[in-house]
């Protein structure tokens, strides 16, 4: 039997949120029926031996649209040349959307948009506000029919980027579920991982992300500041990497908690550093849903989230919502260090719609062509669902 083949871009070697929900539907969906390949800008992926070892290949882009028109129109035709059925385009803001008209102009049958943020991850004020605009323009103006599909993680990411230009009946909400057998608390792992990391005896704050602008870690560094005055047995696990690392760690050490915040870089036991931890923190600037939220929730974890955060992480009473006054957050992380029973979140999680093995039978079928109308809300029907129409948090 012919595969069908999906064609993912673009990918990143960031170890960003969007290729870790690529990747872990590639590893999930019936690979006898389907085939993922792979766009991306970088010079090598970290995940290349992996996919290409499965059959899937992967096209280094030499250049953006915005550089080079005339030379990225020639590599996206070569690619559109191996016949794809289906192009899934991961976008966080506009820059353009020649790829949208190149797929739509050379006849591939499923042109999926998907939309994974609500605002643009560049520190640099000016240079921010120019792409804002640029997105806005773009947003504002793109044909409804250079798409096939619509969708979003949350209702706060499709306003982002559909605005009013496509019709909310037609943007799909696409949970970014997860595999809940890893992520399912585990008395037994907690403590292996608590020894191992020499955490025992240890009130262990946590935060999964790259060091970027929308995480906000200069904010975490304060708040954990605070903590440490009052809790010296207190730790911070940041998990990630990123370019304002070297940022962090001059003001981590200038704060004298060097011996207190554990740097562990990228790492592929996610699921296991959130059974050690006690609290998990997200205050971001703004996130498109914030998987880490729903992994960690799974975890069993307290979870403090900025209000920036889309209310649809929220599938659990164990995460709550915090304003942007460090002393809030320093309030409540207290609170949680009192203790707390923490239990198996399963059928909670599975429920609302975040379980993996679930959810793939769904994108297994929109990119078979068929009808996924009743398998996951509009934003209209979304908004109307949980909110009564309200866009209050």
């Amino acid at each position: 039997m012919k595969k069908i083949k999906i064609l993912h871009m673009p990918l990143t070697n960031s170890g960003s949120g969007v290729s870790q929900y690529v990747l872990q539907n590639w590893r999930f969906i019936d690979q006898s029926r389907f085939r993922f390949d792979f766009a991306t800008r970088s010079k090598s992926l970290d995940f290349a031996d992996e996919v290409t070892a499965q059959g899937c290949k992967i096209h280094y882009l030499s250049c953006s649209s915005e550089e080079d028109e005339e030379q990225f129109k020639k590599e996206m035709h070569r690619i559109l040349d191996e016949g794809y059925d289906a192009i899934h385009l991961h976008t966080s803001y506009w820059k353009g959307y020649l790829v949208e008209e190149l797929a739509i102009e050379r006849g591939v049958p499923i042109v999926i948009v998907h939309s994974h943020s609500t605002m643009i991850d560049i520190q640099n004020e000016t240079n921010r506000n120019e792409s804002i605009k640029k997105h806005h323009y773009y947003r504002d103006t793109i044909p409804v029919d250079y798409g096939t599909h619509f969708l979003a993680c949350s209702r706060a990411a499709a306003d982002w980027l559909f605005g009013d230009q496509i019709p909310k009946n037609q943007i799909r909400i696409f949970n970014n579920a997860i595999d809940l057998s890893e992520f399912s608390f585990s008395p037994d792992i907690r403590a292996a991982y608590r020894a191992k990391l020499d955490l025992d005896g240890c009130f262990v704050m946590g935060h999964i992300g790259r060091f970027t602008y929308s995480k906000n870690h200069a904010m975490l560094i304060e708040i954990f500041r605070e903590i440490y005055q009052k809790m010296p047995n207190a730790r911070l696990m940041l998990v990630g990497s990123g370019e304002l690392e070297p940022e962090i760690r001059q003001r981590v050490q200038d704060y004298g908690l060097t011996e207190s915040v554990i740097f562990l870089g990228k790492r592929t036991d996610v699921p296991q550093l959130l059974q050690a931890m006690d609290v998990f923190l997200l205050p971001s600037r703004f996130e498109g849903l914030g998987l880490v939220l729903i992994e960690a929730q799974a975890a069993g974890l307290k979870c403090l989230a900025s209000k920036s955060v889309p209310l649809e992480a929220q599938i659990t009473t164990n995460l709550e919502f915090i304003n942007d006054e460090v002393s809030n957050w320093v309030q409540q992380v207290c609170r949680i260090a009192v203790g707390y029973e923490r239990v198996v979140q399963d059928r909670l999680i599975e429920e609302a719609g975040y379980d993996l093995r679930k959810q793939i039978k769904v994108i297994e079928k929109l990119y078979a062509g068929e009808d996924v109308s009743a398998d996951c809300k509009s934003v209209a029907q979304y908004k109307l669902a949980h909110w009564g129409g309200s866009d209050e948090q």
